[in-house]
C-alpha cells in the first residue's frame, strides 16, 4: 500500500508496538499502512463526519484489518477514553484546530506517550500553544512535496522553555537537528514575513502598529539564522 511521503513520514514517527489513535483519519490510510509494516499493534481510527468513517471502514476490510482497526465516529479526542492510545496523530489540519482538539480534552491528550501533529497551516502558533500547556517538543520532520511543504511537531507531556519568535517560526528541533531541509524552511519563512510587511506598509495605520514591528523583529532574527 502506497500512501505518499506525507503520511510515511509521520508513520516514521510513531513508536513501534503502539496502540494508535489517528484523529482525523480520512480513509485510515495511516493506521492500516502501519499495520502492514508491523509497526503498531492496534488502532483507533477516527472522524468527525460519516463520510470518511465510511471511507476508513472500507479500506480497513479491503485489507483484512477488521481486528485490528476500530473506526470510530466523533469529534476529536472524543472517541478515545483515557489511557486508550499511546500514540496520537492529528494531521492534515490547521495548527489552531489541532491544538483546539487538545485543549478539550486534556486528560485524554496527556494520557498518551507522544503526539505526532502535522499543521497545514499554524505551526508556530501550535509550538508556542505546546510549550504554553505542558508539552515538550521532542522532535521535528519536514516534507517537500511540492507543491506543499509540511512541518510535522512531535511532543511529549513534560515542561519545555519557551523559544523565541524565531525559534517558533521556524521549528527548535529542526534548528539544533540542522535538518536537511533547514534551508528551505528559513526561506520559506523569510519570504512570508517579507511578503506580510509588504501588505502592511499599503496601510499607514498598519505601519506603526505593534504587529508590524514584531514581524520586522522577527524578520531580522530569521535572516540572523539564515546566515
Amino acid at each position: 500500500m502506497k500512501i505518499g511521503e506525507r503520511l510515511e513520514t509521520i508513520g516514521r514517527l510513531v513508536p513501534a508496538g503502539s496502540v494508535l489513535a489517528d484523529i482525523g483519519t480520512d480513509h485510515a490510510y495511516l493506521p492500516v499502512w502501519l499495520l502492514q509494516q508491523g509497526r503498531i499493534s492496534r488502532a483507533v481510527a477516527g472522524d468527525i463526519a460519516a463520510g470518511p468513517c465510511m471511507a476508513a471502514r472500507t479500506t480497513v476490510a479491503m485489507h483484512g484489518l477488521q481486528d485490528s482497526v476500530e473506526v470510530r465516529q466523533g469529534s476529536g479526542l472524543e472517541v478515545l477514553q483515557p489511557g486508550e492510545a499511546d500514540c496520537i496523530v492529528i494531521a492534515g489540519m490547521g495548527g489552531s484546530t489541532i491544538s483546539s482538539i487538545l485543549a478539550a480534552a486534556p486528560e485524554i491528550a496527556r494520557s498518551a506517550k507522544l503526539l505526532v501533529l502535522q499543521p497545514m497551516a499554524g505551526a508556530a502558533g501550535l509550538r508556542q500553544w505546546l510549550t504554553a500547556n505542558g508539552w515538550q517538543l521532542t522532535d521535528e520532520e519536514l516534507v517537500d512535496d511540492p507543491p506543499h511543504f509540511y512541518e510535522i511537531i512531535c511532543a511529549r507531556p513534560g515542561q519545555d522553555k519557551a523559544y523565541s519568535a524565531a525559534e517558533y517560526a521556524v521549528g527548535p528541533v529542526l534548528l539544533r537537528k540542522g535538518h536537511r531541509l533547514l534551508a528551505q524552511q528559513l526561506a520559506r519563512q523569510i519570504n512570508g514575513c517579507r511578503q506580510l510587511l509588504t501588505n502592511m506598509e499599503r496601510s499607514e495605520k498598519a505601519r506603526v502598529s505593534a504587529k508590524y514591528q514584531e514581524l520586522q523583529a522577527l524578520l531580522a532574527a530569521l535572516e540572523v539564522l539564515q546566515r
